[in-house]
């Protein structure tokens, strides 16, 4: 009898183009070929607000049963004190600081100190908060042979894996920020039976920060194929390869603030090559506006257009400092397309060290030459280029070597 695998993520759908909900869907429907996979996730379709989009109950998408379970709204207030106490920057800690006597009472009184009603405060007003997915989670534990945790950082995996360890593969999708270091995650990486990391750099990051992280771990990443569906229509507004893409939230946490600004001062510096746009494909998280004539924002999109403008496109630019994968850095190296990401990232900068493709950046003239240094190269010379990319992920991410190691995980934590 195939084992029953449920895998639990914030945010579930078509219209979800988060990474870690990207990656979660293509490993259910892999997975689902040799396994009876439910997704448990929520209503929610942004996640700022986490409001309820989606009905509540089970429907089915693309073969695999979804059961979605509806968040709770909680006080904006309280997640901010949350957030200042557990990142010990109270508001009043400058005023103590200036006056110079912040050391002494923190010494003295332990000022500092994080309260489990903050962090509970916190890991609730994160989100998204959805209690009924916990409860859900506790009441068929037995019905389940392995259950797969998605991020480190929300509600369903915080609260959901304690109750499940001895049956948890977790995923954290942890990169080198500053909540990853705060109290209420001291020992997240402890409590999962197996852990399955991104990458290399994500394991080292997490076995050498934390203590006594789970011992039981793999490296698996996601398997990367060619998109075999029918193409989109190329805008008239654009012309081939003579534009750069970035596909993905589209969010100042991206580093996409930093991205246009350095686009937009690229144009003005070098107006021989106002011809060239930046196209950014994905929903639009920003407050700020950046309208230029060579700025275009298609919201979002399906598959088959996505495809086609990544394929048409001069490079891709990948401006995070926080990934742990890239999931559309991998796709677009295998569509043999460059890749220009921030030199601040060491996943991305691992991916185009190893297969010596793609440019990095990490000042506004860097970010310049790597522009021209694309528009000037010959199509013979991207074409080389794009085929040292495609291999290097033909080398390392193959859907295969993937769901090896996870066969091999679900075994592990499914032993009786």
């Amino acid at each position: 009898m195939n084992k029953e695998v449920a895998i639990i993520v914030q945010r579930y759908g078509l219209e979800v183009n988060g990474g870690a909900e990207y990656h979660a869907r293509l490993l259910a429907e892999q997975l689902s070929q040799q396994y009876k996979v439910q997704v448990l996730t929520t209503t929610a379709l942004d996640y700022g607000s986490w409001a309820n989009h989606y009905s509540a109950g089970v429907e089915v998408i693309n073969g695999i049963h979804v059961h979605r379970f509806p968040t709770l709204r909680t006080p904006p207030r309280r997640t901010r004190v949350a957030r200042r106490a557990i990142s010990k920057k109270r508001k009043y800690f400058k005023i103590l600081k200036r006056l110079g006597v912040f050391d002494f009472l923190d010494k003295k009184f332990n000022i500092t100190r994080v309260r489990p009603q903050e962090v509970e405060n916190w890991i609730i007003g994160q989100g998204p908060y959805c209690p009924e997915l916990i409860r859900y989670i506790k009441e068929h534990k037995e019905q389940f042979d392995a259950f797969i945790f998605f991020t480190y950082l929300y509600y369903p995996t915080f609260k959901g894996m304690p109750l499940v360890k001895d049956k948890a593969i977790f995923i954290p999708t942890a990169h080198d920020e500053p909540l990853l270091y705060t109290l209420p995650y001291t020992n997240i990486f402890s409590v999962p039976k197996f852990i399955m990391y991104n990458t290399e750099s994500e394991k080292k990051l997490i076995e050498s920060h934390f203590k006594n992280p789970t011992k039981q771990s793999d490296i698996a990443g996601v398997g990367i194929e060619k998109y075999r569906g029918e193409e989109g229509v190329l805008p008239d507004t654009l012309q081939q390869k003579k534009y750069f893409v970035y596909i993905g939230r589209i969010d100042v946490h991206k580093g996409c603030d930093q991205m246009l600004e350095y686009f937009i001062q690229f144009q003005d510096k070098y107006p021989e090559y106002k011809e060239y746009k930046l196209v950014l494909v994905g929903k639009n998280y920003m407050e700020k506006s950046y309208d230029h004539p060579a700025i275009m924002y298609t919201g979002f999109i399906d598959e088959g257009l996505k495809y086609t403008l990544l394929r048409n496109a001069r490079a891709m630019i990948m401006p995070s400092f926080y990934e742990s994968l890239s999931l559309v850095t991998l796709e677009a190296m295998y569509e043999e397309i460059p890749v220009i990401v921030n030199e601040e990232c060491e996943v991305l900068y691992a991916h185009i060290f190893k297969s010596q493709t793609g440019l990095s950046y990490n000042s506004p003239e860097s970010f310049f030459k790597s522009l021209e240094h694309y528009i000037l190269k010959s199509e013979r010379d991207l074409a080389e280029e794009g085929k040292k990319a495609k291999q290097y992920v033909s080398d390392h991410y193959t859907w295969k070597k993937v769901l090896d190691k996870f066969e091999n995980s679900i075994a592990f934590v499914s032993k009786t």
